[in-house]
């Protein structure tokens, strides 16, 4: 039986770009992207258990991300960018079709993968981002009306260096507070909800008085100790490139998803606004008619490890099915 000290961290040059890639197991591939601020190791539970069930599983670091390199450029961070690194990744790593999963980022990433490449997509798993019909408008012109004065970490994250400073200088800060549940109690905030008070982010998320049960000190140290070496910027242009994907998936709009497709996420995940079942099904039924949606009570935004036995019990249910 394989375990987590099985997976195998390997070096592999795609689209250019150096690529830490772990890897575990044997059998039709399974493809896991990872969100923000992750990496390969938020899927360790997930590799394990598909790899023991006969599947091989990948999980790279994307672009910008631990130990991958960074684009060249902030614009770089777009989807027909990271399509063309998940595409060359498949075509060189795996046997189209491939099963993809994704959550967060990665999440929106296999969305638009899919869409535009359908035939390298078997199955589809996502998580807590489900996809929404594109709107009429660019994303921060919406989040800008949207929010005004408030502060909003998408808004936050837009100007190059303000946030990456923030996270840069403290990983524990920024990671500890967000790698919450739900109920993990907090102290107060330090700083209140206008953009004009000024401040970063960490100082308005409450530092948490407990780490909760499902992420570990090692697991966290894993987490701080690659993003000190990588920095945040990476990630955070993702962030920058949303307009210009509003822009870049244009002609797909009326494209459908036909493949089977698996959505997961917790009831109290604020990336879904806390929709429940019904909501999410009216929101992409007509896009993606072979569509599951499970929504694990009182779970929150890391699903996959908030919740790894069921999550892997879904992802298993789901890939074996005919």
């Amino acid at each position: 039986m394989y375990t987590v000290d099985d997976i195998a961290l390997q070096h592999h040059t795609i689209t250019g770009l150096r690529t830490r890639i772990a890897e575990l197991g044997e059998g039709p591939t399974v493809l896991f992207v990872h969100g923000w601020p992750e990496c390969w190791y938020s899927w360790r539970h997930q590799m394990v258990a598909l790899a023991n069930a006969g599947y091989r599983t990948l999980a790279p670091d994307m672009p910008g991300f631990a130990g991958t390199d960074p684009l060249p450029a902030m614009e770089d961070y777009n989807i027909e960018r990271i399509s063309a690194f998940l595409l060359e990744l498949i075509d060189t790593r795996a046997d189209a079709p491939i099963i993809l999963v994704g959550h967060d980022w990665g999440a929106s990433n296999c969305w638009n993968f899919t869409l535009r490449h359908p035939e390298a997509v078997s199955k589809l798993v996502t998580m807590s981002v489900p996809l929404a019909a594109r709107a009429d408008r660019p994303p921060m012109e919406r989040m800008r009306e949207l929010f005004g004065e408030n502060f909003f970490y998408q808004l936050y994250f837009q100007k190059p260096g303000i946030a990456d400073a923030e996270f840069d200088a403290d990983p524990h800060g920024i990671l500890s507070r967000l790698y919450c549940s739900p109920d993990t109690p907090r102290e107060p905030p330090v700083l209140g909800p206008l953009a004009s008070e000024g401040g970063g982010w960490i100082d308005r998320l409450g530092k948490p008085k407990e780490m909760p049960a499902w992420l570990s000190e090692q697991d966290l140290a894993y987490y701080i100790d690659t993003y000190r070496s990588s920095g945040f910027t990476g990630g955070l242009n993702y962030y920058r490139n949303l307009d210009r994907n509003w822009e870049l998936m244009r002609p797909y709009d009326d494209r459908i998803i036909t493949c089977p497709v698996l959505f997961l996420s917790g009831s109290d995940d604020s990336a879904t606004r806390k929709a429940p079942r019904e909501k999410l099904e009216k929101l992409m039924a007509n896009r993606v008619p072979s569509l599951r949606i499970r929504v694990l009570p009182n779970i929150g935004h890391w699903i996959q490890q908030e919740a790894a036995d069921d999550v892997n019990q879904e992802l298993l249910d789901f890939v074996r099915k005919r």
